[in-house]
């Protein structure tokens, strides 16, 4: 009796340390942050943070709170395959960015690893994708600048996922399990792996699916003035969630740009997309706070600012030409640096539509984007 006392005694005491573990973590390495004396400084650590996290990537967990992880993890219910794709797909762009202008033979090792780490010698998925989230990591993966194997089969793949996703409208479920609803997400996800796999392998249909997706988003899930919602019900073309939500902003935009730029000078979309593009700047620049960053509901003015916004803007405003505003964010980014490099305060996983995470820690999906507009 007293041996099963104190076996549970220990488990309990382990799963409350376990608990306290990341809470501790969190506040020591915020000790000191953003203390960086110059720019070069700064993007030289997120780098470095940048390079050590792609092959040994931090577990972004599904929910906010900290109570008995150790059952989640036990249960393998602390993170997943699809909320890591994400992660791993926006670092793996920043890293790529980063290799263009300083290519470096360790940093190519590292890429190397993690696509030997993705897909076998055949150019074949060691894991099948089997949500739409990875068509953003498998674009990430066609835009290494010296990847010289065939990666052809395990975008072919990628490609037949998401036409097995199409809806009724036809436009891209984000979850078999919410058909009826089209979420701003997946514009981020799919559209700019459809324009480029389109445009690199002759295939027009995945070229007009990515516009599909852009302009049915963009005529049902906004406002007048372009600000996205977090997604729309086909049939009644009712908004669901809140508009103004960073993130899914980020989302609509990273898609709707990397299309943008993929497409050729002269098709028929390419003038629509841009002045798309340039509503959202001039949307932005309005709602950039003081500092440089922008809130994660940026309609209210109130709201926690985080990091994944404000990276993400920072890129776009970079790309857009509007290099003031976006040097704004990037100082904002320095100021919130552990002194590691890793950039914090970022907004966690979604929960649901409308169900959004008030917790703001580090997200390497932020590190990518604040290489993307360093380098």
């Amino acid at each position: 009796m007293m041996t099963v006392l104190f076996l549970m005694t220990l488990f309990l005491l382990l799963v409350l340390s376990v608990d306290f573990l990341p809470d501790f973590w969190t506040w020591q390495s915020r000790i000191k942050i953003g203390r960086f004396t110059n720019e070069k400084e700064w993007k030289d650590k997120v780098l470095q943070k940048s390079v050590s996290w792609l092959n040994k990537m931090p577990k972004t967990k599904i929910k906010d709170e900290n109570r008995l992880l150790l059952i989640d993890l036990l249960r393998n219910q602390y993170t997943n395959k699809t909320l890591q794709s994400w992660q791993e797909a926006s670092l793996l762009l920043g890293l790529n960015q980063a290799y263009k202008t300083s290519p470096e033979s360790h940093l190519k090792a590292e890429i190397l690893k993690f696509v030997h780490s993705k897909l076998d010698q055949n150019g074949n998925w060691i894991s099948e994708p089997q949500e739409v989230d990875t068509a953003w990591l498998a674009f990430a993966l066609s835009e290494i600048p010296f990847l010289d194997r065939n990666i052809k089969p395990a975008l072919d793949k990628v490609y037949q996922l998401i036409k097995s996703k199409l809806g009724e409208d036809g436009t891209v479920m984000y979850r078999a399990s919410t058909p009826n609803y089209r979420y701003v997400d997946t514009i981020g996800f799919t559209a700019p792996f459809l324009a480029k796999y389109g445009r690199d392998f002759q295939n027009e249909e995945a070229i007009n699916l990515a516009i599909a997706q852009i302009k049915a988003f963009e005529k049902y899930g906004m406002l007048e003035n372009k600000i996205p919602v977090h997604a729309y019900e086909i049939h009644s073309k009712n908004p669901v969630g809140i508009f103004g939500w960073g993130r899914g902003c980020a989302w609509f935009l990273i898609g709707a740009l990397e299309t943008y730029k993929i497409l050729p000078e002269l098709h028929s979309e390419k003038e629509d997309l841009q002045e798309i593009l340039q509503q959202l700047v001039e949307i932005l620049v309005s709602f950039q706070k003081k500092d440089g960053s922008f809130s994660w509901n940026f309609l209210d003015t109130d709201a926690r600012r985080d990091s994944s916004a404000t990276a993400v803007f920072a890129w776009f405003l970079k790309e857009m030409n509007r290099e003031d505003s976006a040097q704004k964010s990037l100082q904002y980014l320095q100021s919130v640096t552990q002194r590691n490099g890793a950039v914090d305060f970022s907004q966690g996983d979604t929960k649901t539509i409308g169900v959004y995470s008030q917790k703001f820690e580090m997200l390497p999906f932020t590190q990518g984007f604040v290489l993307r507009t360093l380098f």
